[in-house]
């Protein structure tokens, strides 16, 4: 039980609004959350898309992504994502590992000459690409050549500037400030779970490193090999419109004024890796509905199973389960994708204000939407009949269907032949004494045919 709380086709631009899946009462408590969520926060505009599997369920487009013009959001107004940015590299550092173009334990010196480590450190061990992108190398969480862009930023929010954009140093900046690091945190340090010492610097140091890996500028590689296949033709990066006056303005609510000030622009530079992206919430549906989808198509992008290993072992997402989330964040921007892999459902949400907090928001949004997909009702039973075999053939079963309801021969020279209870998700039980249960969990292959039953703690194979 989960205590928490866009159909497109490879190949197609087409995205569908699911109709009928989410009653009348769901919507408009959503509605109402909604709208509460953004004026408690103060956000001129919010925008959420809601998914299941390759659907959306659900979309909401509130205010305005530009006050002063009257620009009003929509499901398809563009968004800076920024650190959302770090599932795309973490992405890309994934698919470069699957086609053995790099490996996990790679020294980042190896790629980034420039970098070589704490000099001063007693451990001389290599700093490695999978620490980068795991956050665990223990590089400190910017690098010192972004000293202006901090007081830019907190001269502004003092009122003592007026600046037009805000910028961390640039790349060449950045490679000259190497030599400086020194690391903050021992590598791979025992931190409580879903903690861990977040570094935008490592994502930087990983992004340059893949780079020259792949000989490919990282901005090219991330929209031909991710965005384009997905079909997210509305994603991109900072720096190809920044003059174009797309993206939604950002704003800072001045509770004194009762009003909302305009922030600077962001302009990435170096950081592009880390927090570079802008993207839309029908772009970022399709990304959730990629996390899910097991066809030919989804697998050429990258494996179901390294898209899962980046969830269990904090590769760009930060798992805290049931959901596999990230947020973006910058003066006058929050952002989050978020989504529950078992059930394949998830969500976006896109604000343009300064402070925004999104655990009550999940919270919100799973209470109403977990519920609906949670426990699927049985469609066919006869999926479940078989004889099931122990490796080795130790021992066998039969699951056999009598007067509508699932039977099992397990020990039935002991137990009386009673129906086994279903418990929703392809589990089952049968009683046996008291409050003693013997469960029975049916797997699905990629077909949802059955083909694997786990039963006594032993896994038995279907014949």
């Amino acid at each position: 039980m989960y205590t928490l709380v866009a159909v497109f086709q490879f190949g197609t631009s087409l995205i569908c609004q699911s109709q009928g899946i989410l009653n009348d009462s769901t919507i408009k408590q959503l509605r109402i959350g909604i709208e509460g969520f953004r004026n408690r926060y103060h956000s001129p505009s919010i925008v959420v898309a809601i998914v299941h599997d390759k659907e959306i369920i659900f979309t909401e487009s509130l205010g305005y992504t530009d006050v002063e013009n009257k620009i009003p959001a929509t499901i398809e107004s563009k968004y800076p994502i920024l650190s959302i940015t770090k599932t795309f590299t973490a992405t890309m550092f994934m698919q470069l590992v699957e086609r053995k173009i790099i490996g996990l334990d790679d020294n980042v010196n190896k790629y980034v000459p420039e970098y070589k480590g704490d000099l001063n450190s007693r451990d001389k061990r290599p700093t490695t690409l999978i620490q980068l992108a795991t956050h665990t190398s223990g590089l400190p969480r910017n690098t010192p050549a972004d000293i202006n862009f901090a007081k830019q930023v907190d001269k502004w929010m003092f009122g003592s500037a007026n600046y037009t954009t805000l910028e961390p140093a640039n790349k060449n900046e950045l490679l000259q400030s190497l030599k400086f690091i020194k690391k903050e945190y021992p590598a791979y340090e025992l931190l409580s779970y879903g903690d861990r010492h977040y570094s935008n610097l490592g994502y930087s140091l990983l992004g340059i490193a893949l780079e020259k890996a792949t000989k490919k500028d990282y901005k090219d590689y991330v929209l031909t090999n991710i965005c384009k296949p997905l079909q997210m033709t509305n994603s991109g990066f900072d720096t190809e419109n920044l003059q174009s006056n797309v993206l939604a303005k950002g704003y800072y609510y001045n509770d004194s004024l009762n009003d909302f000030i305009k922030t600077p622009v962001f302009k990435s530079n170096s950081a592009i890796y880390a927090g570079g992206m802008y993207s839309t919430a029908t772009d970022l549906a399709k990304y959730i509905s990629f996390q899910f989808d097991n066809s030919s198509q989804a697998e050429k992008i990258l494996s179901k199973e390294n898209r899962s290993m980046m969830y269990v072992f904090k590769i760009g997402w930060k798992p805290l389960y049931p959901l596999v989330l990230h947020e973006g964040a910058m003066l006058g921007y929050r952002s989050q994708v978020a989504f529950i892999p078992d059930l394949k459902i998830g969500w976006v949400i896109l604000t343009n204000t300064t402070d925004f907090e999104f655990s009550k928001f999940n919270e919100y949004i799973g209470k109403l939407i977990i519920p609906v997909y949670e426990s699927k009702p049985l469609v066919d039973l006869i999926k479940y009949i078989g004889t099931y075999r122990l490796s080795g053939g130790y021992d066998s079963l039969r699951i056999y269907l009598k007067n509508e309801n699932l039977y099992s021969s397990y020990l039935k020279d002991t137990l009386p032949e009673s129906p086994l209870i279903s418990l929703g998700n392809n589990k089952f039980k049968a009683q046996a004494r008291g409050n003693y249960n013997v469960s029975y969990e049916f797997i699905e292959d990629e077909t949802t045919a059955i083909n694997v039953l786990n039963m006594g703690q032993l896994m038995w194979i279907k014949q």
